[in-house]
């Protein structure tokens, strides 16, 4: 919180401003200034106010962009803290600085490719975070005047192998509960996820639900710090002292979910602990799983 104060000192009242009435470019929870649609009490998160600093920060210093190979040398971080670029630029082939173009410059360069290129060789790519619906919507209009569908998001790749295996099993591509659902709930199982840092306004839940009792298990085969303790900024308590997640860690080998959730069938199935009604109400295939499950030792 003090580092971030920090990174936007030259900026504060724009940052509250931003924080106060702003929408939260980090997640979909609805967020309206520092309230969300979901749960009460105040929305922020570290995620939020790491993304502050790029409102926030002036324009770069044009003398940075005479010295491309250098840019070469810089992490994508150290980039970013040059401050955003306020105007076209244009790097040409073999060439080593920029050159600022107009902004009606830059329009004619770009009509002039996306005319000269036939539809099928034309896509556009947007990006999940910092973008709003609008500027979304037009993109894929302005794709289809030009006669392209090769429109895609990043959001749609990250999420492509969960969203595929949710409809294959759950029937859905998508959640089946509400975040609130997991407060109060008698456990809930973080399987493969570094959330806390993935997902950070979703730790404020899981603070929420130890408090409320439920007992929070995590498989994965790397102990993630931020889900042994964490700070949600948005609670006191836990922003000062942290936020003890986890009790229980099950580290599996890389690759050995499967072998491991088969497992935890075979024990449920073992202890009779499998409730049979919900299974033929709302499964296929448990006999199947069942008997290959009765086949395999556990060496």
């Amino acid at each position: 919180m003090v580092r971030v104060a920090w990174q936007n000192r030259d900026q504060l009242p724009f940052a509250w401003r931003i924080l106060r009435d702003g929408v939260c470019d980090g997640c979909a929870l609805g967020p309206r200034g520092l309230r969300d649609d979901v749960i009460d009490g105040i929305h922020l998160c570290m995620t939020r106010l790491e993304l502050l600093r790029l409102n926030t920060m002036p324009a770069l210093d044009a003398a940075v962009l005479d010295d491309v190979p250098r840019l070469r040398t810089l992490t994508s971080a150290e980039l970013r803290q040059l401050g955003r670029v306020p105007f076209p630029l244009l790097l040409e082939r073999g060439a080593t600085r920029f050159r600022r173009l107009t902004w009606t410059e830059a329009e004619h360069r770009a009509g002039a490719r996306l005319r000269a290129a036939p539809p099928e060789r034309v896509a556009f790519f947007t990006t999940s975070r910092g973008l709003t619906n609008e500027t979304y919507y037009v993109a894929q209009k302005l794709a289809r005047a030009l006669g392209t569908n090769n429109v895609d998001n990043d959001a749609r790749l990250c999420h492509a192998a969960s969203t595929t295996a949710m409809k294959r099993t759950l029937g859905v591509a998508a959640a089946t509960c509400s975040l609130r659902d997991w407060i109060g709930t008698d456990l809930l199982v973080v399987w493969g996820s570094d959330l806390a840092n993935n997902q950070p306004v979703a730790a404020k839940y899981l603070h929420y639900a130890k408090r409320a009792g439920t007992r929070i298990v995590v498989v994965n085969p790397y102990r993630e710090p931020g889900l042994e303790r964490y700070w949600v900024p948005s609670v006191a308590r836990s922003a000062l002292f942290g936020t003890a997640l986890m009790d229980d860690f099950f580290q599996v080998a890389i690759g050995g979910d499967r072998a491991f959730a088969n497992g935890v069938v075979k024990e449920l199935l073992a202890r009779g602990a499998v409730d049979r009604t919900f299974v033929v109400a709302h499964t296929r295939g448990f006999d199947d799983l069942e008997a290959a499950l009765a086949a395999q030792s556990w060496e």
